[in-house]
């Protein structure tokens, strides 16, 4: 028995049938993670504008209040943006799970100096019925599903590029700290680990979540790889350290890249789909 539906709510590219339904696809990312025995559900990210989510939402049959937790993957502005809509919008409060950092200031350089953090400060989300549970270390949200908190960096080859904060008076670039992702955890038939960007990379980031649990075994991987971009070395390093995990399934969207997506594609085949907004997964 499946006992977990993935909802891809928000990505940068649409399904067929998302297409067909006419869902509306936006640069970020947000999942819808329901739990059926018993049942909870959990919004991972938001998107960055709350009327797409609660656009596809709608089409979708999906209703906002049935949502128990929100997580936060990071504090980038296309996984954030629509957190004060969605909290100004239920009719209760509401834990928000994150690492403290993601509220720390988050710019690039690209083409110039812009802002990408969380669009709110953390009294505007508590005024607004957001319960801020802030943790460096891993949360449990319920039975078997739990957060990575901070992930160990300890690959050669996965480094955060590009991205700058202000500490202590002085810009500086920023290692994305508060990168994390969720774990299900399907008991025999292993993990299922799904990430926001995985700026702290998506192998580090599988690799903690076999640690942190004590499971070897891989179901699926799911989510942003943050491969967009990259050299060629670090998408066939990424892509030969998989194929030693061998998960079961891989799910790239949003950050990947379309290129690496088809490195991914060609080496799984049909273990590997590109997910877009409208998307199903159960697992």
């Amino acid at each position: 028995m499946k006992r977990f539906k993935l909802t891809v709510l928000v990505e940068d590219s649409l399904s067929a049938s998302g297409k067909a339904r006419g869902l509306e696809a936006k640069h970020g990312l947000s999942v819808l993670v329901e739990m059926t025995n018993p049942e909870f559900s959990i919004l991972m990210d938001t998107g960055q504008s709350s009327d797409t989510l609660f656009r596809n939402m709608e089409i979708l049959g999906l209703r906002l209040e049935k949502v128990d937790v929100i997580f936060l993957s990071h504090g980038h502005y296309d996984h954030t943006g629509g957190l004060p809509g969605i909290l100004r919008k239920m009719s209760k409060s509401i834990p928000i799970v994150a690492h403290p950092a993601a509220f720390n200031p988050k710019f690039k350089l690209t083409p110039g100096l812009r802002y990408i953090g969380l669009p709110s400060k953390p009294q505007e989300l508590e005024s607004l019925g957001g319960i801020l549970l802030l943790a460096k270390n891993p949360v449990t949200i319920t039975k078997g599903v739990t957060t990575t908190g901070y992930i160990e960096r300890i690959t050669t080859y996965e480094r955060p590029e590009g991205f700058w904060t202000v500490e202590n008076e002085e810009f500086l670039e920023e290692t994305v700290p508060d990168d994390q992702a969720l774990i299900l955890n399907l008991g025999n038939e292993g993990l299922v680990v799904v990430s926001g960007c995985a700026h702290a990379g998506i192998i580090n980031t599988v690799k903690h979540a076999q640690k942190l649990t004590g499971v070897k075994k891989v179901h699926a991987v799911v989510g942003g790889f943050h491969l967009v971009g990259s050299e060629e070395g670090r998408v066939k390093a990424t892509i030969d350290d998989l194929t030693e995990i061998n998960p079961s399934f891989i799910y790239p969207c949003h950050c990947t890249g379309l290129k690496p997506i088809q490195g991914l594609v060609e080496t799984f085949r049909e273990r590997c789909k590109q997910l877009g907004t409208g998307d199903t997964i159960w697992v």
